[in-house]
């Protein structure tokens, strides 16, 4: 009786590791692919693509993640702040089987629509604050004006001090630089959300 339990304890073990969902993990900073390996994600039901659009100044970059949810909300634009004309847009998409993230993906067209909000907007570059007058007409789930002044590194591999004010989503306001994927925060002066 007592190796029939050892044996069915070493089973149910081998059997709960063989129900790990799979996912791929990869990342590709300025890209719109990437390539890795399949990982168990013991901690996780779904798989995830991240799609990050980051737009500054002149300059448009795309980066992709990829693997196991860490539990950000899925199939939507998540993550976005737009501020004098700069917007950085973070889209995800979730499946629940195996190695479902694996396929080529791209971040749907943003459908831009103010929602009624209005925030202070400027973007400095290189100066110690930005300060304007002008206000921006914030979009879809934006409801916090923020301010921020970092040094960022792009996904260009640039390394610059942005200072910003504009509309956020909760989100963004939430994970502050942490979801994003090509844009990494060195040194985060200032980040500050309040209601529009």
């Amino acid at each position: 009786m007592r190796s029939f339990i050892i044996s069915l304890t070493i089973f149910c073990a081998l059997s709960g590791t063989d129900l790990a969902l799979r996912c791929l993990q990869c990342s590709g900073i300025n890209s719109d692919t990437c390539v890795g390996v399949s990982v168990d994600c013991p901690n996780s039901t779904e798989c995830y693509e991240k799609y990050e659009y980051y737009h500054a100044w002149s300059e448009i970059f795309h980066s992709i993640e990829k693997g196991c949810n860490p539990g950000l909300p899925c199939n939507t634009v998540n993550y976005i702040s737009n501020f004098d004309e700069k917007d950085i847009f973070l889209y995800t998409q979730c499946c629940a089987r195996d190695d479902c993230n694996t396929g080529i993906f791209q971040m749907p067209p943003v459908q831009k629509e103010h929602n009624g909000r209005i925030c202070t907007s400027c973007f400095g570059n290189c100066s110690a604050e930005c300060i304007s007058d002008r206000k921006v007409q914030c979009l879809n789930e934006e409801d916090k004006c923020v301010d921020v002044i970092a040094i960022l590194r792009d996904p260009g591999g640039n390394f610059k001090q942005r200072n910003f004010k504009g509309c956020a989503s909760p989100l963004a306001c939430e994970y502050k630089f942490a979801a994003l994927i090509g844009v990494e925060p060195v040194q985060v002066e200032r980040a500050e959300c309040s209601d529009c």
